[in-house]
């Protein structure tokens, strides 16, 4: 499947699953180690501290009609939805992901090549991209949740990407219809890197399951990597960014 046979299966289904999503993009010898070399040196989230434990960076730009790109260095991230977990809400100041990580020759082809798919579906207004490198942990006995139940986010497009993962049970993505239960469309767990599910946030929505380690005696980590876009208001596009 190319990336015009991936647009208009979202264009039909307003969901994708592709498990060689990292075909589409070209990784090249290395590439791989030192992308995910990157998950290692992330930050914990503090606002979600009550609730699992979560380590993240952000990289954010903004599309512009012109569909140039802007870097946006702002690190003070709002979500637009409230979640019914336990966590701080408001202001969730983060800490912006590394520049070797923002330069990496695969960071710039998996988000030209997210670009690319999701063009069809866009308008001509201005769009905020939030890029959130994402490690959810497990100690021992213990669970972390992964994402906060059946859910949106409040946003346009999500690209889910899959990075990596040890001694974990088998994380399983889910997407539904509506917030019930029996409204799931898709269920599987992704174990191949740059493995990717593409969502219309607007339409549908999804789950993740727990991160528990398969081995007690060993932490168990998963790695996630989300590109997510949401058109901006006019009334927002003239400040900047």
């Amino acid at each position: 499947m190319d990336i015009p046979q991936i647009s208009a299966h979202l264009r039909d289904h307003h969901y994708c699953h592709r498990r060689d999503y990292g075909a589409l993009i070209g990784v090249e010898p290395g590439q791989e180690q030192s992308f995910r070399a990157y998950w290692a040196n992330l930050v914990r989230d503090e606002a979600f501290k009550a609730y699992t434990h979560r380590e993240r960076r952000i990289l954010r730009y903004r599309l512009l009609p012109s569909r140039q790109l802007q870097l946006d260095r702002n690190t003070a991230f709002t979500s637009p939805v409230t979640y019914a977990v336990n966590y701080r809400q408001g202001v969730n100041h983060l800490s912006y992901c590394e520049d070797g990580f923002i330069e990496h020759p695969l960071m710039q082809k998996l988000l030209a090549t997210d670009l690319a798919v999701i063009a069809p579906h866009l308008g001509e207004q201005a769009y905020t991209i939030d890029i959130h490198q994402f490690r959810v942990c497990a100690d021992g006995q213990s669970s972390s949740p992964t994402t906060s139940g059946i859910h949106q986010d409040g946003l346009d497009w999500v690209f889910m990407h899959f990075i990596g993962q040890s001694n974990t049970v088998p994380v399983v993505s889910e997407v539904f219809t509506s917030p019930a239960e029996q409204s799931r469309v898709f269920n599987l767990a992704m174990e191949a890197f740059l493995e990717t599910i593409v969502i219309n946030d607007r339409g549908l929505y999804h789950r993740a399951s727990d991160v528990r380690p398969h081995a007690d005696a060993a932490p168990a980590w998963r790695d996630v990597l989300l590109v997510s876009l949401r058109g901006v208001p006019t009334d927002e596009e003239a400040q900047p960014a």
